[in-house]
Formats: C-alpha cells, sequence, structure tokens
C-alpha cells in the first residue's frame, strides 16, 4: 500500500515538473512586457531541467515507459536546453592569440569600484591595478564594458586616460551620468582598431530607472568593417532591504507574505522593462548593413525573451566553446544568489558569418561580474 502510495505521488510531482518544464519552454517566445509571469519559469529552467533528468534516470532504473515523457520533453525543449547548458567540456583558452583573429572582451565593470565597505586610497589603488593587470594580460582588440565610470583629470580615477594609453586610441562612450559635474558613467567600446562610425540609443525606461545606453561602433579591422555593440538592460534594482526580504523568505515566516510580494513586484517591472528592451535592441541590430557581435549584461538568464530576442540568428560564443552552466554574476551583497551557478547573464553573441576560435570566462571578483573573451576570426565571403 505505502509503495502504491509513493509511486502515485511521485508521478503527480512528475507531471507537475514536466507541465512547468514545457512552460518554461515556451517562455523565451512570450513578451513578458504582456506574459510576465513566464520571466518567474525562465529562472528556474536549470532547475526543472535537472528535476526532470532524474525523473528521467529513476524512470530508465525501474524500466518504466514514464521515461518516454521526459526524453519527449527534453527533445520538445531542446532550443532552451542547448541555451542554458554548454557541452564543450575540457578545452582551454590560448592566450596568444591567432593573427588574424579578432579579441573580444566584456565586461560589466561595476563603476571600477571595489566592494568593500570602506574604500581607502591603498584599496582603491589595489583594485584598479587588478582591473587593468587583467585586461592587459587577456589584451583584447575590443574592450565593451558596462558600467564604465571614470572622473576627468583625476590622478587616480581616470579610467578613461589610462585605457588610452594601455594601447586602446579608439573608444566610443555613452556619457550618461554625471555627477559632481566630473565624473561621468555609462557604457564604453574601446578598440586597437580604427572606429569609423558610432551610434547611441537610450533604451525604452521610465523616469528614474538609470538604464545606460545601447552603443554602436563600426571598427575596421583589416579591410573588413565589423560592427561592435554593447548594451546593459534593466536590473531589479534590488537595494539591501530587498536582499534581506530573500532572507526572511527562507527564515521568517510572520514577514514572509509582504517581503514576497516585493521581490516579486520589483521583478516583475523589470521583466516587462527587459522586453521592451530587448525589442528595440533586436531592431537595431537588424538594421546593421556589417557584420555585427553584441556583447553585454542583459540582466537575464539564458531561457528568457531578453536572451533569445537579442542573440537572434546569431551564435551565443558560450554555448559555441563553453562547458556547465556558465555562470557570470557574482553577489557581493546576497549569500542566497551567490550560491546559484545558473546566473549566467553576459553574453558574446556573433554573426554567423565569425568563426568563434575559442572562448573563456575569467575567473575574477574584481566585480560583482565575470569578464568573458572570445576570439572570433571572419569567414571570407
Amino acid at each position: 500500500m505505502l509503495r502504491i502510495f509513493i509511486r502515485r505521488f511521485l508521478l503527480i510531482v512528475y507531471f507537475i515538473v514536466v507541465a512547468f518544464f514545457l512552460a518554461a519552454c515556451f517562455s523565451p517566445f512570450l513578451n513578458p512586457s504582456t506574459w510576465w509571469f513566464f520571466g518567474f519559469l525562465g529562472l528556474i529552467f536549470p532547475y526543472l531541467l535537472v528535476t526532470l533528468l532524474l525523473f528521467l534516470i529513476y524512470w530508465l532504473f525501474l524500466r518504466s515507459r514514464w521515461s518516454l515523457l521526459a526524453i519527449a520533453s527534453i527533445l520538445l525543449g531542446w532550443k532552451s536546453v542547448s541555451a542554458v547548458f554548454a557541452f564543450h567540456i575540457g578545452r582551454s583558452f590560448n592566450k596568444e592569440k591567432e593573427a588574424s583573429a579578432l579579441r573580444i572582451m566584456t565586461w560589466n565593470g561595476r563603476g571600477f569600484y571595489p566592494s568593500a565597505e570602506k574604500v581607502t586610497r591603498e584599496i582603491l589603488n589595489n583594485h584598479l591595478e587588478g582591473m587593468f593587470g587583467l585586461i592587459k594580460t587577456f589584451n583584447p582588440d575590443i574592450l565593451a564594458i558596462q558600467e564604465f565610470s571614470f572622473i576627468e583629470r583625476a590622478k587616480r580615477f581616470d579610467n578613461l586616460s589610462y585605457l588610452i594609453k594601455m594601447g586602446y586610441p579608439y573608444y566610443y562612450f555613452s556619457y550618461d551620468f554625471v555627477r559632481d559635474k566630473q565624473h561621468y558613467s555609462g557604457t564604453a567600446i574601446f578598440s586597437k582598431y580604427p572606429i569609423i562610425d558610432s551610434a547611441k540609443t537610450q533604451v525604452p525606461q521610465s523616469k528614474g530607472d538609470n538604464v545606460e545606453s545601447l552603443l554602436s561602433a563600426d571598427v575596421l579591422f583589416n579591410s573588413d568593417t565589423v560592427r561592435i555593440f554593447t548594451g546593459h538592460l534593466q536590473s531589479y534594482r534590488f537595494m539591501q532591504r530587498d536582499y534581506s526580504d530573500l532572507s526572511k523568505i527562507k527564515s521568517d515566516p510572520d514577514e514572509r507574505l509582504d517581503a514576497s510580494k516585493n521581490i516579486i513586484r520589483k521583478m516583475r517591472v523589470a521583466f516587462e522593462k527587459r522586453g521592451l528592451q530587448a525589442d528595440m535592441i533586436r531592431n537595431k541590430l537588424d538594421e546593421s548593413q556589417h557584420p555585427e557581435i553584441f556583447c553585454g549584461d542583459l540582466n537575464d538568464v539564458p531561457n528568457s525573451y531578453a536572451y533569445f530576442t537579442v542573440r537572434g540568428n546569431k551564435r551565443d560564443a558560450f554555448t559555441a566553446k563553453g562547458f556547465g552552466f556558465g555562470q557570470t554574476y557574482y553577489s557581493f551583497s546576497s549569500n542566497f544568489m551567490r550560491r546559484l551557478p545558473t546566473l549566467r547573464i553576459d553574453y558574446i553573441f556573433t554573426d554567423p558569418r565569425f568563426k568563434i576560435k575559442q572562448y573563456t570566462r575569467v575567473p575574477s571578483l574584481l566585480s560583482d561580474h565575470i569578464p568573458l573573451v572570445t576570439d572570433v576570426q571572419l569567414d571570407a565571403e
């Protein structure tokens, strides 16, 4: 009797997991500006996948025909599965790139500012040396930075002048925000090769959102023109209080409901705005007359409308050459979010005319985002 009850209970759970898994597979095709609920399914998709695989192993062990349902579900959702997990194990990254390759690096620099509670001059200097040293180590031809910040003519924080001296004489900076008349921040593209054209587009946002601009730069690489895009979509805008609410959801039953409502409200707003922003970026990418590369911080996971809309027919450098879930975000404020290996929200998407030679995630905690580096080669037409 107990065995029958356990089997029926597992079947019910199994059906629920399959239903949510298949619904999550549809989330990339439903604009969250209307269907915001599906944004949450995209976040939990990797865990639904792992649970479904465990059920598959269980049914195969029992030699049950219920395993066919799991297999069919995974095949139906393979487009989402292949976006979430990369299968190229054991690939090393050669820091010496081929002469014909173009090396791209993207990094949300978190303002180039340390995460320490009290920042001394020594801490700031060491932090900047670490960030610039990492860039020197990989020596990219194109460097795209979100949340780039500098103080004009400052002795220790004029990051713009320092990168120019490092060998990036060509750059395009958005100058989105200014504080104290000379402290600027925004998105930036730095290049060793000439930038022959550039454009800046403000993404859809509400007053007070402070979302950075979408930039494009036409780079003259050998005899070809390559268009580089970089952008930074709407974040959840979690503050310290919100991270406290995450803890309350787990540990405080009395305040769980109010804390959950606050978190869900902020996430819903972010889902909706990213849907509109992703549509705008897609239109800009479609207008390009040159082979293009998008690199930036989408603030959303692979199984999302933002990811699939911006990627379009392009190749994801991570899924092409990486392995695993490819976490790119490390939270300094939340222990819960820090432990999530599935938070891949930074990307490099390449035009199909590019061959992706290699790719790496650089293990660094100099920012709350992990820098990404890839080498690409433009195929001869």
